[in-house]
């Protein structure tokens, strides 16, 4: 893990910190997408969730054609609050945050459809434990999934720390997926 993060920080402190992280270098984001595709590709299809990344998160979205047999949704932050997903095929719009989201254009995809979270964050741990912009919109969304849906933190080594605060609303993500490849996390009992 990381060593530039002392453990004491709170979320705010560590958000602060990812901030000054340079935007993603894509010839890095590729490396954890090749990983993610293999992660992928024994697997059943089924319907995945990604996102529409902002300049410091791994762009995913060549995993769409890589990966063909996968039904591939995208979040779309509602104006009540709540994260839904629409189908990628979906027109896009910018959102009063400044990330690209689908429109609020035909069913959403419920929530124990998907079987597959990728899940972008400011900061992850070793655990699942995660830092994401501070809305809680993943924490409530990943609650809510069925037993057997996996959730993948995706994100660049140099976002990997040593503790994340965790708190009692905080959903963890199953696995973590960075350059060095993807692997499972090991949750604090």
């Amino acid at each position: 893990m990381c060593g530039i993060y002392p453990e004491t920080m709170d979320k705010d402190q560590i958000r602060d910190r990812a901030k000054s992280h340079p935007d993603i270098d894509p010839a890095v984001g590729d490396l954890v997408v090749s990983g993610l595709f293999v992660w992928l590709s024994p697997r059943l299809p089924g319907t995945a969730a990604a996102y529409l990344a902002l300049p410091d998160e791994v762009d995913v979205t060549s995993l769409f054609e890589g990966l063909p047999g996968w039904r591939w949704v995208l979040p779309r932050v509602e104006d009540d609050g709540a994260l839904t997903f629409r189908d990628r095929e979906v027109p896009r719009e910018i959102h009063r945050f400044g990330m690209e989201q689908p429109v609020q254009q035909g069913t959403a995809t419920p929530t124990h459809e998907i079987d597959v979270f990728l899940v972008p964050g400011m900061a992850f741990d070793g655990t699942g434990a995660r830092v994401g912009r501070g809305a809680g919109y993943y924490d409530r969304l990943l609650a809510e999934r069925r037993s057997d849906a996996v959730a993948v933190g995706v994100a660049t080594d140099i976002k990997l720390i040593e503790s994340v605060p965790f708190y009692e609303h905080d959903q963890r993500v199953d696995w973590l997926a960075t350059e060095s490849g993807v692997r499972e996390c090991s949750p604090k009992t």
